[in-house]
């Protein structure tokens, strides 16, 4: 377990630099200039003094690398700069959006997970076939159907003809459940069929009809063991979900203007803002080597035979 962890934060190590390094570098060689996005005039009203001088203010004039040594350095004292929107240090308005978009996504999460697993399982186990209808139809609702109609019609239905909850903005508990519950129609279609899938096929391996010829109980060998057999391969797509769901919901959050880290990306990339978007890459990709390196370790816990996502 040791040598695994210190091979996994290696390698996220790695992965975390590459990729600042590389998003810095092609953030740089976009077309436009954003020392003129940042006056908000064109070539002809400004002075090339004037445009010179602010490029020197912001560390423009140096070379790529001395500019990536520099915000590598400030990173390391906590220092993502400031937004050229707001003025205002990009760490406090990450945080801020980071905050509102875990608020959906968490949300969204977890009224997925007790939609799914209940639906998994029992499909899995059942022969009946209105479980399995149901099971499916979820499903297919939730994959076929984007998220962004279904808040238009909860919108239309809870927000409008019954105003029950609120449209739009973040006010209160209340301005969560449109958007999650959006969210988590998509996210347990992809659950419950996931989870049906591993548990049929860990309940037909040969290690369970041992189990039930030693006298295990059908409860014992479904919880202690399929169940938890089935796992990695859930864990590694609720993973790849968390991941995503870090970087921001950014259709939801534009439609229920919701001030999460998508909608502001959104701004930021408008607007050329390089320590926001610079600060949000860095975020968002921490955040997804931190959850696959957790995910390892989990899974090797759970399947010790398991290395790497794959059998020895």
């Amino acid at each position: 377990m040791g040598r695994l962890f210190v091979r996994q934060t290696g390698e996220a190590l790695f992965f975390l630099f590459f990729m600042t390094f590389g998003s810095f570098a092609l953030l740089r060689f976009l077309p436009g200039d954003p020392v003129l996005t940042l006056l908000n005039i064109d070539e002809l009203s400004a002075s090339p003094e004037q445009i010179e001088t602010v490029r020197r203010e912001l560390g423009f004039h140096e070379p790529l690398l001395a500019q990536y040594i520099d915000w590598l350095s400030r990173v390391g004292r906590l220092d993502l700069g400031e937004s050229f929107m707001t003025g205002r240090p990009v760490l406090l308005m990450l945080g801020e959006s980071y905050r509102a978009t875990f608020e959906i996504a968490g949300s969204g999460l977890v009224l997925a997970l007790l939609l799914a697993v209940p639906l998994g399982t029992w499909s899995a186990c059942s022969n009946r076939h209105v479980v399995r209808l149901t099971a499916d139809g979820v499903s297919l609702i939730g994959a076929a159907v984007p998220s962004f109609w279904i808040g238009l019609v909860l919108t239309d239905w809870f927000a409008i003809r019954l105003p029950w909850l609120p449209v739009m903005g973040r006010d209160g508990v209340l301005s969560i459940v449109l958007p999650a519950v959006s969210l988590s129609l998509a996210l347990a279609s992809i659950y419950i069929q996931l989870l049906r899938v591993n548990l049929q096929t860990e309940l037909a391996k040969e290690y369970i009809q041992i189990a039930r010829a030693r006298g295990l109980s059908e409860q014992t060998i479904f919880w202690k063991y399929a169940f938890r057999g089935s796992l990695p391969p859930v864990l590694a797509v609720f993973t790849l979900s968390l991941g995503s769901l870090a970087g921001g919901v950014v259709v939801l959050e534009v439609l229920f203007a919701y001030p999460g880290v998508g909608k502001l990306m959104v701004d930021a990339v408008l607007q050329r803002d390089y320590p926001l978007i610079q600060g949000y890459i860095l975020l968002t990709t921490a955040i997804i080597v931190a959850l696959n390196v957790i995910m390892r370790l989990v899974t090797q816990h759970l399947r010790p035979d398991w290395r790497g996502g794959g059998m020895r």
